[in-house]
């Protein structure tokens, strides 16, 4: 009991909590160079969900925000502009705010007991993968689009319809990630006693 509290009062400090956004950015710009050949595959997305998921919201947002800050601009396939990299960001913090809500499902709570079938796990989190990409896909792809043809609803529609294609391999993608790397990073964290505040409380 008082070393899970004890491992809960750390992750709550300032200085861990930036070391863990570091790791956690460094860890998906590092994948998104070494796939930048593979448009619209990344695993960047599922790391996002799964530091939203240990360790909150803000920390989610906190490796969001700081993934595209750099990915935006150090881009080999071309810098973002500030609008459209607004867009992104909202877009990846779908991910965390994904990662948030399943933790606080029962779904997450039993398996964390021990009491769901890592297959189970696997399909909720392909699912929620799937939800949260195709809503980063309608937002970013708008965004593509935003005035360029004089009317919002337009925008919207052109810019999703032309994505499409882009959309389709993002969402098969993570679907595949999200059912696999993340479960196994959440077994493996729990098999190893990490336990956040939530968890402790």
């Amino acid at each position: 009991m008082t070393s899970s509290y004890t491992k809960a009062s750390v992750l709550d400090r300032r200085s861990t909590k930036v070391m863990i956004t570091a790791v956690f950015t460094a860890l998906a710009l590092a994948t998104n160079y070494a796939l930048i050949g593979i448009p619209n595959v990344k695993i960047m997305d599922t790391l996002v969900f799964v530091a939203a998921f240990f360790f909150g919201f803000r920390l989610g947002i906190g490796v969001a925000a700081s993934i595209w800050l750099v990915y935006g601009f150090v881009n080999p396939n071309g810098v973002d502009s500030f609008l459209m990299l607004s867009f992104l960001m909202v877009g990846e913090c779908f991910y965390a705010l994904a990662g948030v809500a399943l933790k606080k499902s029962f779904v997450a709570r039993e398996f964390v007991k021990g009491t769901k079938e890592y297959q189970r796990l696997s399909i909720v989190f392909g699912l929620v993968g799937l939800l949260a990409t195709f809503a980063y896909d309608a937002l970013t792809n708008f965004g593509s689009w935003i005035f360029r043809t004089g009317s919002l609803y337009q925008d919207f529609v052109f810019g999703n319809i032309i994505g499409a294609p882009f959309s389709v391999a993002h969402e098969a993608s993570n679907v595949v990630f999200f059912a696999t790397i993340a479960p196994a990073i959440v077994v493996a964290a729990t098999r190893l006693g990490l336990r956040t505040p939530q968890d402790v409380s």
